[in-house]
């Protein structure tokens, strides 16, 4: 049975082999992504070694169908503009890099790592911990959580190099960001979608990082759509429980 201490869990398991990685590799967070080397190892190895923990555990589970898909989709149809706005950005950026001729080596590397980023980082905070969660508390402190937990994961980056004076920017941005694939698979019905634009979003970033490129500064627009989309998706979700509620509630009503 889905409970929150097994989804802690599964996050802690995947965050402890990641880590682990980061330390005996000697990470350096502000230079990965700078070649080959550095993003295979400090990039592609962690994600995908946390990724093999939880494909072992989410079977072992029987979880699979539950995390990756929900009973229902959620949402008007106009939120499907924040998908398509960030497949936007995902394409201007690959396409920054494009004249800078990366390496096959670093192209591989980069797309590995984008599997283990975005099956890792989703399974664990908008796949397993919701499942999780949506055992004990309502959707919106679903939301709430598992992206206060996504922004959360980001923290111990200064530990390895990061700006103590960015963190706030960082876990904030993150947390605009985790909303937005919360969104993204309300309204879509599975967690693929969310798993599928996190992985190449991040590997376009790093790819950009390693050929000297600058990422395209459209990509900040994507914050704002994204705020105003999980806004509507939580709203949509909260309308549609109440006139679920609402004739169950005029039945009771002695004549």
């Amino acid at each position: 049975m889905p409970s929150v201490c097994i989804g802690v869990q599964l996050c802690l398991g995947y965050l402890a082999i990641f880590f682990a990685t980061w330390i005996i590799n000697g990470v350096d967070y502000n230079r990965i992504g700078e070649n080959a080397l550095t993003t295979k190892l400090w990039y592609a190895f962690p994600t995908l070694f946390g990724s093999a923990f939880l494909v072992v555990a989410i079977t072992a589970l029987g979880w699979w169908r539950m995390v990756l898909f929900d009973k229902t989709k959620s949402g008007p149809q106009w939120v499907w503009i924040l998908p398509v706005a960030m497949a936007g950005v995902i394409a201007l950026n690959f396409l920054g890099v494009v004249p800078k001729q990366p390496t096959s080596e670093l192209l591989g590397w980069s797309l590995l790592g984008a599997v283990g980023v975005g099956f890792g980082e989703e399974m664990i905070t908008r796949g397993s911990l919701i499942v999780g969660l949506r055992s004990r508390v309502s959707e919106g402190k679903v939301w709430l959580i598992s992206s206060l937990l996504f922004s959360a994961l980001h923290l111990p980056n200064v530990l390895f190099g990061f700006p103590l004076w960015a963190m706030p920017v960082q876990v904030l941005f993150t947390f605009i960001m985790g909303s937005g694939f919360y969104a993204i698979r309300r309204m879509s019905g599975t967690l693929i979608l969310s798993m599928i634009l996190h992985g190449l979003w991040d590997s376009a970033l790093f790819l950009n990082v390693a050929v000297g490129g600058a990422p395209s500064s459209i990509q900040y627009s994507v914050y704002p759509i994204a705020i105003i989309c999980v806004i509507a998706v939580l709203c949509w979700g909260r309308n549609v429980q109440a006139q679920q509620v609402r004739p169950s509630a005029i039945n009771t009503i002695p004549e």
